[in-house]
């Protein structure tokens, strides 16, 4: 991502950053770049431990709050209109297919822009990548940037940059700041102190050192750093002269960097340098563009933004929609609602490339991604967009390659025009199409009781019952209702305690974790469930601990998972993410779920496996005390087996 090598200069030239008091003002995050890099930096499980992510960034928003900062997260559209990274998406797509652990599952953005509007944080997205979005709404606020894009090193952030890695993160998470660390801004200034001739050979220079559009690895780069015009001279051997930190023993000593800074102080002139690349090419036409754009992009930022997010953000707009670059099919009411947050960049994507990228998840090794359970829902999506006509390229995995997959719209709701204009549908055909889709009745209200969440929630569980492949059996669908009941009561306890408008009060950020993490104990399972908890006064959240308990004895990794059991939280997982997506391109007509919620893939997998152990009734023993929350259990127990057959074996 961005311009990796850069960041070796940055980090050995302590001149170029200055010390932040960081409180009292404005910051613009990076909201792409933050919600990936705060699952991975907090080591949350990947087959999706939701709970425990919303409780860590809930924590995170709560200190800058401590400290007075009004944050606005800023997150990435649709790719490209002119799709040139689209090799580049497809790439990153296949990495995650041979290493799925290694990434953010795929409800992590939407828990992450929950706990944004339950802490009421404005956050935007733009039409397509933020980064020159973020650059300009920053210098509009007069304020840095939080972000781990090395972009933001060549970008003209008047107010500075500041990486994550910059922030004292274990103190944030263990609460325990004492205002005695000193949090380090990046400020372009002083690099143009040190390399005057960088001033105006930014975008050269991020172009000579191999970035997403130009990789260090391109034919171009190498013949250029092999070739005469980029040999340093026996005067330039030193390191002294670019690094103001030496390099250590063993430590490599960065030539390319040193190659290309030689080469731009010689040449300054950006136009010659371009030739220069570009007769490195040796007349290959993909090449040549890729370096024409490469300058491009880091040359003329007003032709790399999209809207004014600052207008947007002072909800200043006046006249007409600024439409930017989006291709006038796209409609108003959804480039209005996208930037908003409303609507997810999977609508803008079908609409402007009629192209979606799956993303894969930890779900074993399946012939078939998991995401084939939630293809008619997608259906519905590509039908309300394009109609039953067009098709859409999905590209998903199959067995362990990135493969194409041509789908065409479906909807089979009565009163749907040909085109139809969604905002004019009326609330009982928008859920009429939701259950529709989902093959589901609509719970009642005795059912669903106080929770608005449980009604979606149930319809997602019962067509997850109805597709999953292989079968799911009851202990399955146990799994997932208590799972719900007991997050749902212990999130909308800690959201509930929040007290929004004080949140300047210092008290805000004393906060305890709520969550078991306990990966478990040594030993091996027992056949019998043992709990000291199984008495008449037990309550609900003993279940997590009493279960997390049982299952450790076996279970240490992933692995120890059977794989058809993890393959099938999965596409559970898939079902709600695009049930999400419907929901909001319907304008939400049912409140969407939170996966906080209703998914901690811990908790699922360790209930799961403790049910199928054992032999006496847990669920009822833990309820025994808490006979409101057994008998909603029961009710949407007997609603999906209402809806759908379930076995009771494996």
């Amino acid at each position: 991502m961005g311009v990796p090598r850069i960041i070796v200069l940055a980090k050995k030239n302590p001149s170029f950053w200055e010390v932040c008091h960081f409180r009292d003002m404005e910051l613009v995050i990076d909201g792409n770049c933050f919600f990936h890099f705060l699952y991975q930096y907090l080591d949350i499980d990947t087959i999706g431990n939701f709970s425990d992510y919303a409780e860590k960034v809930e924590m995170f928003f709560m200190w800058l709050f401590y400290r007075r900062i009004t944050p606005y997260v800023v997150f990435d559209g649709a790719y490209d209109v002119d799709d040139k990274k689209i090799e580049t998406v497809k790439s990153r797509a296949q990495q995650r297919i041979n290493n799925p652990e290694e990434y953010t599952p795929i409800l992590a953005k939407i828990t992450f822009t929950n706990v944004l509007d339950q802490l009421k944080i404005q956050y935007i997205k733009c039409d397509f990548e933020a980064d020159r979005d973020i650059q300009r709404l920053a210098n509009d606020l007069k304020c840095p940037v939080l972000s781990r894009d090395s972009d933001f090193f060549i970008f003209d952030v008047h107010f500075g940059y500041i990486p994550f890695d910059s922030l004292p993160l274990s103190s944030i998470f263990e609460g325990t700041d004492d205002h005695l660390f000193e949090i380090k801004v990046y400020v372009i200034e002083n690099l143009w102190k040190k390399f005057p001739y960088l001033r105006y050979n930014m975008a050269l220079l991020a172009t000579a050192l191999g970035n997403d559009y130009l990789s260090k690895n391109s034919n171009v780069l190498q013949n250029a750093y092999h070739s005469d015009n980029f040999r340093l001279p026996r005067c330039k051997t030193e390191v002294s002269d670019v690094f103001e930190i030496p390099c250590e023993s063993g430590e490599p000593f960065f030539i390319t960097i040193r190659k290309v800074l030689y080469w731009i102080c010689r040449y300054n002139d950006a136009d010659r340098g371009k030739r220069q690349l570009q007769y490195f090419c040796n007349r290959d036409k993909k090449e040549e563009e890729m370096v024409t754009r490469s300058l491009k992009v880091f040359t003329e930022p007003d032709k790399y933004t999209s809207y004014n997010l600052h207008d947007l953000l002072q909800e200043r707009r006046s006249g007409s929609l600024d439409r930017s670059v989006l291709p006038s099919h796209v409609p108003t009411w959804i480039i209005d609602s996208h930037r908003r947050g409303a609507i997810p960049e999977f609508v803008l994507n079908t609409l402007i490339h009629k192209r979606v990228i799956i993303l894969s998840q930890v779900e074993g090794t399946h012939e078939l991604s998991s995401h084939e359970c939630s293809i008619s829902i997608r259906k519905v999506i590509y039908a309300l967009l394009l109609g039953t006509e067009q098709r859409v390229t999905e590209h998903d995995r199959c067995k362990m390659s990135l493969c194409e997959f041509q789908r065409t719209g479906v909807i089979c709701v009565t009163g749907i025009l040909s085109d139809p204009y969604i905002p004019n549908m009326s609330r009982e055909l928008k859920i009429r199409i939701l259950g529709a889709a989902l093959c589901c009745q609509i719970p009642s209200d005795s059912i669903c009781g106080s929770h608005g969440q449980t009604r979606l929630f149930l319809m997602i569980t019962a067509y997850w019952a109805r597709v999953a492949e292989p079968a799911i059996n009851i202990n399955f669908l146990k799994s997932v209702l208590i799972c719900y009941l007991l997050f749902s009561t212990i999130q909308r306890k800690e959201f509930g305690e929040l007290k929004i408008d004080v949140r300047y009060d210092d008290s805000l950020y004393q906060r305890n974790s709520h969550t078991n993490s306990n990966k478990g104990a040594n030993g091996k399972g027992a056949d019998v469930f043992h709990s000291k908890h199984l008495h008449s006064d037990v309550r609900l959240k003993d279940l997590c601990s009493a279960v997390t308990q049982f299952a450790g004895k076996d279970i240490k990794t992933n692995r120890d998972y059977i794989p058809n059991i993890i393959h099938i939280f999965a596409q559970f997982q898939s079902c709600i993410l695009y049930t999400t997506y419907l929901n909001q391109l319907l304008n939400s007509p049912l409140e969407n779920v939170n996966p906080a919620f209703v998914f901690n893939g811990k908790f699922l997998h360790d209930m799961y496996y403790t049910l199928q152990e054992t032999n006496e009734d847990i669920i009822g023993h833990y309820l025994a005390s808490e006979k409101c929350r057994f008998e909603c259990f029961n009710n949407m127990l007997q609603f999906v087996r209402e809806s759908v057959y379930i076995g009771d074996n494996v």
